[in-house]
C-alpha cells in the first residue's frame, strides 16, 4: 500500500496509480503492485521516474544502467523502453512514456510520484517556516518524512550515476529531518522528537546537527544522563574513526549540559552554528571538512 500521505492526493479521480521510489521501487495500481520485470528494466523505469516530466537523453539512460556500457547498450535500452510501455499500459491515463529528440520523457502526474510529493511538501513546509507558521511547518515536514519507506531504490543495483541521484534524495531527507526536528524543539515538542531523533542519529551517526538536537531534546526532557551519553558515543566515533574532535557547538552544548546551563528554548541564533550540515554523501569517513567549517 502507498503511504497515506500519497494516497490522499489522488484517490478523488478514481485512478489510484502510485509510483514509489522512497524505498523499494514499486508501482501500485488498484492496491496491487504491478510486476516491473528484471533488474535493468526496473532501473531504467526508476531513472525515468526520478526525472519525471523531463527529457532523459539516451546517454543519461546508458549511464544509469551501466558504469561500462556493452556494445549492445543502445539496443538494450530500446528493448527495455518497449517493455516499460507495455507494463504501464494499464495506467496510461496518468503515465505515458514518450520518445523525444535524442531520448525519452515519462509524463506522469507529479502527485502520483512519491519523490515529487516529498519535494512539494518540503517546499510548502519551508515556506510556512519562513512565514513563521511553525505548527503548519511541523505538520508538512512530518508528512513529507512519512513518505519514506527505506533507502531509495534499495533493491536495485545502482551505477555511479544512479547512485548520485539517490544521494540527492538522501541529502534532501536529511535536511528535511534537521528542519523538522529543529521546529519540534522550537515549538516545545522535545519529548515527541526523541524517539525519531534516536533512530536518525543511529542511521547517520556522523551528522552532528542531529546529535546536537538529540542532546538538546534529552536535556530539556530532564534526561541529562542520556544527553551526556549521546555526546560521549559521538565523541568516541569521531575520535576513533576519524581522528578529529567534535565541532565547537557540540562541545559547548556538552559543557552547558554538564553545568546545567543548556538553553531551555531554541532560537534561530542558538541553532545557527549547526544549521548547515554536510550532505549524507559527504558525511562519511574523510568527508567531514565542510561540516566542521559550517558548524564552527
Amino acid at each position: 500500500m502507498p503511504p497515506a500521505e500519497l494516497r490522499g492526493c489522488t484517490e478523488a479521480d478514481g485512478n489510484d496509480a502510485q509510483f514509489l521510489l522512497l524505498g523499494p521501487l514499486s508501482v501500485v495500481h488498484q492496491e496491487k503492485s504491478i510486476p516491473l520485470g528484471p533488474g535493468k528494466q526496473r532501473t531504467l523505469l526508476a531513472h525515468f521516474l526520478l526525472n519525471a516530466n523531463r527529457p532523459v537523453s539516451v546517454r543519461s539512460s546508458l549511464e544509469a544502467l551501466w558504469d561500462d556500457p556493452p556494445p549492445s547498450a543502445v539496443k538494450n535500452v530500446q528493448l527495455y523502453v518497449g517493455r516499460i510501455r507495455r507494463m504501464l499500459a494499464g495506467v496510461e491515463s496518468v503515465c505515458r512514456l514518450h520518445t523525444v529528440d535524442r531520448g525519452y520523457r515519462l509524463d506522469v502526474d507529479s502527485e502520483r510520484v512519491d519523490t515529487e510529493v516529498f519535494r512539494r511538501l518540503v517546499r510548502d513546509a519551508s515556506r510556512a517556516r519562513r512565514d513563521r507558521r511553525l505548527d503548519q511547518a511541523v505538520v508538512l515536514f512530518g508528512d513529507a518524512l512519512k513518505l519514506w519507506r527505506g533507502k531509495p531504490l534499495e533493491t536495485l543495483a545502482c551505477t555511479v550515476a544512479l547512485d548520485a541521484e539517490v544521494g540527492v534524495l538522501e541529502d534532501m531527507r536529511l535536511m528535511a529531518c534537521e528542519e523538522y526536528f529543529g521546529l519540534m524543539l522550537e515549538t516545545g515538542h522535545h519529548r515527541a522528537a526523541i524517539p525519531e531523533l534516536r533512530r536518525m542519529v543511529a542511521a547517520y551517526p556522523r551528522q552532528e546537527l542531529l546529535r546536537y538536537q538529540l542532546m538538546l531534546a534529552l536535556s530539556r526532557a530532564g534526561d541529562r544522563s542520556a544527553a551526556l551519553s549521546t555526546y560521549r558515543s559521538g565523541y568516541r566515533l569521531l575520535v576513533e574513526d576519524l581522528g578529529i574532535e567534535p565541532s565547537r557547538p557540540l562541545r559547548e552544548l556538552h559543557d552547558a549540559i554538564l553545568a546545567d546551563t543548556a538553553p531551555t528554548r531554541t532560537t534561530s541564533h542558538a541553532t545557527a552554528p549547526l544549521r548547515g550540515t554536510t550532505p549524507v554523501r559527504t558525511a562519511r569517513p574523510g568527508g567531514r571538512r565542510g561540516a566542521l567549517q559550517r558548524a564552527s
